[in-house]
């Protein structure tokens, strides 16, 4: 399965390596520069450098995580995703035209998943060409157990079960939040 994540700064990368861990999973780390998404993935491999300094991973388990991550251009990675995890500010209107280029690009059973703690899924999903869910990883995010998966008005329930499919293989507890951030 193939994971967007937009956004390689500090939650961004933690949601990166939430899933590269995993088997199975291969990511694609995206930011608005290149220089940006690679400067993403190289703070991801140091800080797995003083894991192996530690003893605490090998140095073959970095490798394999590293080799499933990315860094790139939503462009130029995103179109065959099956998951797409925005972490940009939490500005609305920055999220609302990063959907709407992914929208344009990402194949039509592609979810679309926000990981905002404060803005409306449902204002962010305003005009796309499908719906929206909030998958809100806490800080750490490859550490953290708890996320919240969180429903906007127009989110079908398949689209909340197809989420928390994807959470189970983390093995994370999810919080179903139906609390409708509507503006």
């Amino acid at each position: 399965m193939k994971v967007g994540v937009i956004g390689a700064g500090t939650m961004g990368q933690g949601i990166a390596k939430a899933f590269a861990q995993n088997e199975g999973y291969e990511v694609a780390l995206c930011d608005i520069k290149q220089e940006w998404a690679d400067g993403g993935k190289e703070k991801i491999a140091k800080g797995y450098d003083r894991l192996v300094q530690k003893g605490k991973m090998t140095q073959d388990a970095v490798d394999a995580i590293l080799g499933r991550i990315t860094p790139g251009l939503k462009e130029n990675l995103c179109a065959d995703c099956d998951l797409i995890v925005e972490a940009a500010f939490e500005d609305m209107q920055v999220k609302k035209t990063t959907f709407a280029e992914l929208d344009k690009i990402a194949k039509p059973e592609c979810v679309f998943a926000s990981n905002t703690s404060s803005l409306s899924i449902t204002e962010i999903g305003n005009g796309l060409t499908r719906p929206m869910v909030g998958m809100h990883f806490f800080n750490p995010a490859d550490r953290m157990k708890l996320i919240e998966v969180i429903a906007g008005v127009n989110t079908p329930a398949e689209q909340l079960r197809q989420s928390r499919r994807f959470l189970r293989t983390l093995e994370r507890l999810l919080y179903r939040l139906m609390r409708l951030l509507v503006s």
